[in-house]
């Protein structure tokens, strides 16, 4: 808009009969400047309101919740072995108009490894939340190692898990802070012993200070495949009986997603495991694949048995397999002429 008047207001005063001379057109821009500087300021005023305004109620929606004083202070404390069981389970969130999940019963035991698979909004996630005491508000049982989840105390429940997010925050400080994270009053071998596990030991002795190294707010400083195995650490710091994983390899690259793989057999040795993923070929090694749908249950067996029973499934892999069988058949008929 400035250019348009200054381009006009300068044909303007070049012509003889218009009345406007030269300093005019530069008075007038002088004041338009003067005008539009508040107007603009405004209008950025009105965006960075609205931008609190909506923080704000974020920040509300969540101090809004009621507390779970009673939950963290009172319930039972049991030794978990990693047995859990979902009976006859019905979950909906609050105003959904359908159940996130309907009717859900089944039983593993202690060290099995479980992965969950199905198509988006199937239930996966709902299922790792439940676990977690998240959400308490439903129909049914959820048991681990036979006690109601909602007879658990809360901290003592939340302190006997792991849990390993698809994107994991790592704080301002060393990396054997992050590693010890929660758990202040473990020393530099427990830190050490966890990293190992994850599989994290191998690059952090190649940093220039080992577990004294620097890590910036948000990990900027580090690979996402690092800051994934360093949230595994943290998770195993305290020897977990059950550690979940949700969706914690989706946003890494294939070689860091196959350092994690390689890794999980060897974490869960002695802990029952949940995985989330959409990627099937990191849950052929599990013990039981579970497969949901739409909320429900479809079937739950080890990954060859799914593939010769279950539709959903078999489309699903067929999906992401597709260059592979593709390979396959180009293999083949090269072979054959």
């Amino acid at each position: 808009m400035s250019r348009g008047v200054v381009l006009l207001g300068a044909y303007l005063a070049l012509q003889n009969n218009s009345g406007i001379d030269r300093g005019g057109l530069i008075a007038f821009m002088i004041l338009s400047g003067r005008v539009a500087g508040p107007l603009a300021g405004f209008a950025k005023l009105m965006e960075d309101f609205q931008e609190v305004r909506t923080a704000i109620g974020q920040i509300a929606k969540v101090l809004n919740n009621p507390p779970e004083v009673r939950s963290v202070t009172d319930g039972m404390r049991p030794k978990f072995e990693g047995r859990i069981a979902f009976e006859d389970l019905t979950f909906t969130y609050p105003m959904g108009s359908r159940p996130a999940l309907n009717r859900i019963n089944f039983d593993i035991a202690p060290g099995t490894m479980l992965g969950l698979v199905g198509r988006s909004g199937s239930g996966k996630s709902t299922i790792t939340r439940l676990l977690q005491g998240v959400n308490r508000e439903y129909s049914g049982a959820v048991k681990l190692d036979g006690f109601e989840m909602r007879e658990i105390n809360l901290a003592h429940l939340r302190r006997s898990l792991g849990v390993v997010l698809q994107d994991n925050f790592l704080f301002r400080g060393t990396v054997k802070d992050n590693i010890i994270a929660g758990r202040p009053a473990l020393t530099l071998e427990d830190a050490v012993r966890a990293a190992r596990l994850a599989g994290a030991e191998e690059f952090i002795e190649k940093m220039p200070q080992g577990y004294d190294t620097w890590i910036e707010e948000g990990s900027t400083n580090i690979s996402g495949g690092q800051r994934q195995r360093l949230a595994i650490a943290r998770a195993l710091i305290s020897n977990p009986r059950i550690l979940i994983l949700d969706e914690a390899t989706s946003a890494l690259d294939p070689e860091s997603e196959a350092l994690v793989n390689a890794n999980l057999v060897r974490i869960g040795k002695g802990r029952t495991m949940v995985i989330v993923s959409h990627r099937l070929s990191s849950l052929v090694n599990c013990d039981l694949i579970m497969v949901l749908d739409q909320g429900k249950l479809i079937d739950v067996a080890p990954h060859d048995t799914l593939l010769g029973r279950c539709s959903i499934y078999r489309t699903l892999w067929n999906q992401q397999n597709r260059h592979v069988a593709g390979a396959h058949v180009a293999t083949a008929l090269s072979q054959g002429e």
